[in-house]
């Protein structure tokens, strides 16, 4: 009986130094460059997770799920990431990288690009700067159905991890994210002469909180009877409604040295 017990502890002892090995091994390849046959794997894998995550969520998408449908064995899985929760981790760094990289491109159109600061003389010429400062919002914002539900799983993800090490460089993600369209929201508001009554980053906040109601809102509505989408819905229609009167009541004229 002993005996068998102690080869039993062999065997999960055992087992379990192969696999600190194997994690120990990808850790190392973590922070060398991938070849390029490595980086292709990496970003198909990446592109299921992407695809089935944002279907099924976190907690319904397997390993297998994810070898089945990029094409590859669970060995190519775990020679890139150790676990599932690197997986995910990886994803949203990617994810999160992606979305930044939108915002940027999309800066140039997002402010006049000689913006004078002088404020609007008339209600009619404010309207139409606020109009046009909340299309330009939109058209930096990253909105989509992917991208809703997979901000919503991460997120998800971020409040249930006890791994603060592994949830921090998605929290950091985020913060750059809210940095660049600070930006973009302060530079559009200085273009017509105003600025933000609330911190810049709360700002921000309440707009990105518009901006989730209005895909909640179009993805939810968009649904039949069946539960599944009719049509594509428009997700920015609760956001290009309520935006230029958001940003009139969350702004207030610039007040410089000489007018106090």
């Amino acid at each position: 009986m002993s005996t068998n017990r102690e080869q039993a502890e062999e065997l999960i002892e055992a087992a379990g130094a192969r696999l600190s090995a194997r994690r120990a091994a990808v850790r190392r390849l973590i922070g060398v460059a991938p070849s390029e046959r490595r980086a292709q794997t990496q970003a198909l894998l990446l592109a299921a997770g992407r695809e089935l995550i944002a279907n099924k969520g976190i907690g319904g998408t397997s390993v297998g799920d994810i070898c089945s449908r990029a094409g590859f064995t669970r060995g190519a899985f775990y020679s890139n990431f150790t676990d599932m929760d690197h997986f995910v981790q990886r994803l949203a760094e990617e994810q999160w990288a992606s979305i930044i990289e939108f915002v940027d491109a999309s800066v140039a159109g997002a402010v006049p690009s000689t913006p004078d600061g002088s404020a609007p003389e008339t209600d009619a010429e404010l309207a139409a700067g606020l109009a046009e400062l909340a299309s330009r919002l939109l058209g930096a914002m990253p909105i989509s159905r992917e991208v809703f539900l997979l901000q919503h799983e991460f997120a998800a993800y971020i409040a249930r991890t006890r791994d603060d090490a592994g949830a921090a460089p998605l929290r950091e993600s985020y913060a750059v994210f809210r940095r660049h369209l600070v930006g973009v929201l302060v530079e559009g508001l200085a273009s017509i002469g105003r600025e933000c009554l609330l911190s810049p980053e709360d700002t921000t906040e309440l707009i990105m909180a518009a901006a989730v109601r209005s895909m909640r809102m179009a993805l939810s509505d968009g649904l039949d009877d069946a539960g599944a989408h009719a049509e594509i819905p428009d997700l920015t229609a609760f956001l290009g409604r309520t935006l230029p009167t958001l940003l009139a009541r969350l702004s207030t004229p610039v007040v410089h040295s000489g007018d106090a």
